[in-house]
């Protein structure tokens, strides 16, 4: 099972992966070319997500909400979504062509949970991250730091000019795969960011308090 992948990986794949029925059947042809099964289309959804500190993909793992949901080209994010027979809170669904054929936006997608967790915990009518919430008196800090930079117009792309979650998703996502060319687009978040959700060093000194 995807041995290439970190332990934390293989914990999130576990626990917070899941592949919609028929998804991987009706997926696209790229993307049946690539993945012999939807269960590796979810191996490669978690080695996505490899760029994230190891700490926060442990502690995103033992959340009990937060989950991603491989579909054959849905996009959407739900609250409450009912899979295979079982509720699940704080649901991205992503298509599994994407991992293929547009990975930067596929890992933003892929992202929008966390921070749902890290503003609320997931809950449906909270405050993410990007909202300005926080699960904890620091991570409200950040929260409000990101809130303030949202309204100065730096993001990627028009969608994550109108909408704060867009925002720090598209530039989350950035910041893993080219953090320069975050720094030249938006350097606040850019450093932001370096410091808080891609540092383990803040993820180790803040995750206990956090953890569910």
């Amino acid at each position: 099972m995807g041995s290439e992948l970190s332990a934390s990986q293989r914990l999130l794949l576990q626990r917070k992966i899941h592949v919609a029925e028929g998804a991987y059947a009706r997926s696209t042809r790229a993307a049946q070319q690539r993945f012999p099964s939807g269960w590796s289309g979810a191996i490669g959804s978690a080695r996505l997500l490899g760029g994230l500190p190891e700490t926060a993909i442990r502690w995103w793992a033992e959340q009990p909400n937060g989950h991603l949901l491989l579909t054959a080209g849905e996009d959407a994010y739900a609250t409450s979504l009912s899979v295979d027979e079982e509720v699940l809170n704080a649901v991205a669904a992503v298509p599994i062509g994407w991992l293929v054929e547009d990975e930067a936006r596929a890992l933003a997608a892929a992202l929008r949970p966390l921070d749902h967790l890290l503003g609320c915990g997931g809950v449906a009518d909270g405050r993410w991250l990007s909202d300005g919430g926080g699960i904890t008196l620091r991570w409200q800090g950040i929260g409000a730091q990101i809130a303030r930079l949202f309204p100065l117009g730096y993001g990627i792309s028009e969608a994550s000019r109108q909408d704060p979650h867009v925002y720090l998703a598209e530039g989350l996502a950035l910041a893993l795969t080219d953090r320069q060319a975050l720094n030249v687009n938006d350097p606040k978040l850019e450093r932001l960011l370096a410091a808080s959700l891609l540092s383990d060093g803040f993820w180790r000194r803040n995750c206990s308090a956090t953890r569910k």
